[in-house]
Formats: structure tokens, sequence, C-alpha cells
């Protein structure tokens, strides 16, 4: 089982990830904030026009690298999953989750990296907020693949949990995948 990221490990896997259309979204986003400072500047008088566009401005300050970050990579590497294959051994707390992982970006991806949940399973009204289990779930993990995938191709994947002990049956709702995919070789170009 891999071990958890530490925050400086995590920001540097980050920056190291970045795509060349990343920088030049964070460059737009600079300059339509520095332009739209000065228009606050020039208006300050009409307080109204004034807070809207601070409003404005203070949304994309938060708000625009992450979006545009997200909107970026899923059209770059975007992906899909579907889990085939879900058993909990009885004789051993372990469960295997087996899927198939298919690339459906523009960019090859050379190594993609799923982080995944399996929160408790919830009847009734307590199944529409299973989301918020994602803080603490049953168990998480890591799992790496370095594979070559083009745009439309597929793999398959096996993750195994070790010390896994839930009363319930798991299905494939009760388990959340975050795809943290990329190309490595653009990285090597980049240096």
């Amino acid at each position: 089982m891999d071990k958890p990221e530490t925050a400086k490990e995590f920001i540097k896997h980050f920056v190291e990830n970045l795509h060349p259309y990343d920088f030049y979204a964070l460059y737009w986003l600079g300059a339509v904030l520095f332009f739209l400072l000065i228009l606050i500047v020039i208006l300050r008088a009409k307080e109204g026009l004034s807070a809207f566009l601070l409003l404005i401005f203070m949304s994309l300050t938060f708000f625009g690298f992450p979006t545009s970050y997200f909107l970026i990579h899923k059209y770059l590497y975007g992906t899909e999953y579907k889990i085939e294959y879900i058993k909990k051994m009885e004789f051993a707390n372990v469960l295997v989750v087996k899927g198939v992982l298919t690339s459906s970006g523009e960019e090859n991806i050379t190594n993609c990296k799923l982080h995944t949940f399996i929160t408790p399973p919830q009847d009734g009204f307590m199944e529409n907020l299973q989301f918020m289990y994602l803080i603490k779930p049953l168990k998480k993990q890591s799992f790496e693949i370095n594979e070559l995938l083009e745009k439309g191709q597929s793999t398959d994947f096996k993750m195994k949990f070790t010390n896994f002990q839930s009363k319930k049956e798991i299905n494939s709702s009760n388990i959340y995948i975050y795809k943290d995919c990329s190309n490595q070789n653009l990285q090597k170009e980049k240096n």
C-alpha cells in the first residue's frame, strides 16, 4: 500500500505536471485581472458598478485558475473509468477492485494516478449525502498506471485494499476515483 503524499510532494507533483496551456491561462487571467483592477479604479465614483466589478475581480482571483486548470486538464487528459469487479474476500480482510480506464482526452497519457476512496454504504436519504464521506472514507489508496494511452485506448487496472473491514456489501457506487493523468514526455521536453 502506498504511503500518503506529504504536502511538499503534492505541490512538487502539481507544479511538475503543469501543461504549457496552464501557463497561458495564468497569463490571460493575470491580464484580465490587471485591466479589471484599472477599470475598478477608473469607475470608483460609480459605487454600484465598481462594487460589481470588484465582485467579479475577487471571484476570478480565487476561482479563475483552479477552474481553468480543471477544464484544461479535463480536455487534454480526460479519462473515464468503469468498475467491472468488486470482491470482498471471505477469509481475509481484503477488497479487490478491477476496472477499465479509457483515455478520452486530446493528449496521450503516459502516467495516471488514481486516488481511490471507499465510502461506507448508506441507505435511504443518507445515500444522497454519501459524497460527504469522502472526508473520512473506510479506506483510501493511490494507485499509479505507467502506460502509454492514446485517445480511445483502454487499460485494465486492479487494486487491492488490505485490512479492509465492512459489515455491508460494497458496490461500485461506494467507490470514488479521482484521476490525475499527465504526459511525462511533455515534462521532459520542458527540461
